[in-house]
């Protein structure tokens, strides 16, 4: 697992002694570097001190301090090093000794070379056994916390998105503590239009970081997770005696948040916190009430904080019902005429009735915005893929509105685009047969054409087609027809010594006394005087 060299630290008072220390030892066999040689043990003090240092290979007897009280010394500070001790002969009883102060080993003068290196070995392939242990231990230690901040993390989202539908009494997660709160934090940017999502993750990472250090110091525990919309949700418990402290540490968390985000200038923070619950079946409550706390920031404003509790609110289910079937048909008809004026007074309507409610949960804003997108969007013939994405965007601009005006003024402009787009589609697609009819009787004007064949050949019913191309042209198709006859036969009178029965032919009559009355209605005289007055 690891690949690093072991730091030995060579310490004796003959250096030439140390230097052929250095010398033996096959560093790369026993996976080794040697860091220093040093001749006196104040010098190897200060190294220990203030390096890193793995064995220490010294003599016994030098002045000053021996070995032996160097390894006192050490120890003292704590310092997990291997120790290896050079002495003589007459030294050996002290060499003897030192192994029942945690020495590795000792060596008798004159070193050899096998020797040392056996030894080092065995020392350093001891050091990287308990290295790696250690790394695997930190490691699943990691893995360990990483999985319980995730199954809680998972946990509370669970809770938010399945509600009724998630068990929270399945085992495992259990808060212990007598007290539970939850909170709703909401991001609104500025101006919906101008975001950075990677400057959102980087900023939610960070509020929650913030959250969980205020927190910690007075809860039992703390759940933290982020949801769509920059929504971070928290759910903490704590002891009855600190429910004061706990209102405390809220109003921090919104006072760090606030200092936080004056450095970016594009987003506005808000905090909705739920009712106290003693239960810890209970905690979905004080979840939801904390986001629907938050919702009212589009009445009450942002950069703040707003307790469930504070609120009076009706029942919202029923007032949305009776609000979109009010303004059901409306918003129809809107839709069916093109008409961006009257969606706008609609949703207009919508929102004066909701001012007008009272005691009125104001997530229900929210909630009401959902239910006219899910009606507009079931009305239109925009393709289904598209409308997924379209729905996705326009839902994520109405999160970060955060007041009325503005809810409706997303609500306008998106969906007054996409009635304008349909719109001009709609005309496109109608004036699309009509241009073909244009195209085929400018090259075709000569021969026999019947109105009944053309709306065949285009996939229309003759009645509609005959009432599209009226209100696109202005005139019925078989005057257009006859007109664009009369002004092809006007070119040949001109232009050529044709008869005029002949010119009648070529335009597509085949009796010349009728073509002749037909001229003559329409252009005022008839074609033999119409050649001599153009020729």
């Amino acid at each position: 697992m690891q690949n690093k060299k072991w730091r030995v630290l060579i310490v004796d008072d003959e250096f030439r002694i140390g230097m052929l220390i250095k010398k033996l030892i096959h560093w790369n066999e026993v996976n080794m570097e040697c860091i220093d040689t040093v001749d006196h043990c104040e010098k190897a003090l200060e190294i220990v001190k203030n390096d890193q240092v793995d064995v220490i290979i010294t003599d016994i007897r030098m002045p000053k301090i021996s070995g032996l009280d160097m390894i006192g010394m050490v120890k003292k500070l704590k310092k997990d090093i291997k120790f290896v001790v050079v002495s003589g002969y007459k030294e050996f009883e002290y060499a003897h000794k030192a192994l029942q102060y945690g020495v590795e080993d000792y060596l008798l003068k004159p070193i050899n070379e096998k020797q040392i290196n056996e030894i080092l070995g065995k020392i350093s392939a001891n050091i990287s056994k308990n290295y790696n242990q250690s790394v695997e231990t930190i490691e699943m230690q990691k893995t360990i916390s990483e999985s319980r901040h995730i199954i809680k993390r998972d946990f509370l989202k669970n809770i938010i998105d399945q509600e009724d539908r998630f068990d929270i009494n399945d085992g495992k997660v259990r808060l212990e503590g007598e007290m539970y709160i939850g909170i709703c934090m909401k991001l609104d940017y500025v101006d919906y239009n101008v975001y950075d999502f990677k400057q959102d993750k980087l900023t939610v990472e960070k509020i929650i970081s913030m959250v969980d250090e205020i927190l910690k110091p007075e809860v039992n525990e703390v759940l933290l997770c982020e949801k769509e919309n920059l929504h971070i949700y928290g759910l903490f418990n704590y002891d009855c005696i600190k429910s004061k402290e706990i209102r405390n540490k809220i109003n921090e968390i919104l006072s760090e948040t606030n200092k936080y985000l004056m450095g970016f200038e594009q987003y506005e923070v808000t905090i909705g916190v739920g009712t106290e619950r003693t239960d810890f079946s209970d905690i979905r409550f004080t979840i939801k009430e904390s986001n629907k706390a938050v919702c009212a920031r589009i009445k009450l404003g942002t950069g703040r904080l707003i307790y469930a509790d504070s609120i009076m609110v009706s029942n919202t289910q029923e007032e949305l019902r009776r609000i979109i079937e009010k303004n059901k048909e409306k918003l129809f008809h809107s839709m069916s005429t093109y008409s961006r004026k009257k969606l706008e007074n609609t949703i207009d309507e919508i929102y004066d009735a909701i001012l007008l409610t009272p005691n009125i949960d104001f997530s229900f804003c929210y909630d009401l915005a959902d239910e006219l997108l899910t009606i507009f969007f079931d009305k239109t013939e925009i393709q289904l893929d598209k409308i997924s994405l379209m729905v996705k965007n326009i839902r994520l601009k109405c999160q970060h509105c955060y007041s009325i005006d503005l809810l409706k003024n997303v609500l306008k402009t998106c969906l007054g685009e996409i009635i304008d787009e349909t719109k001009e589609a709609m005309e496109a697609k109608s004036s699309k047969p009509i241009r073909e009819a244009q195209k085929y009787i400018e090259e075709h004007y000569w021969e026999k054409i019947v109105l009944e064949d053309f709306a065949e050949i285009v996939g229309l019913n003759p009645v509609y087609f005959s009432v599209l191309f009226k209100k696109e042209m202005g005139i019925n198709f078989s005057a257009y027809l006859t007109k664009v006859r009369i002004e092809k036969a006007k070119e040949l009178l001109c232009n050529t010594n044709e008869t005029i029965v002949a010119i009648a032919d070529l335009v597509g009559y085949k009796d010349s006394r009728y073509f002749s009355q037909a001229f003559t209605k329409i252009v005022g005289v008839k074609p033999a005087l119409y050649r001599k007055l153009h020729s």
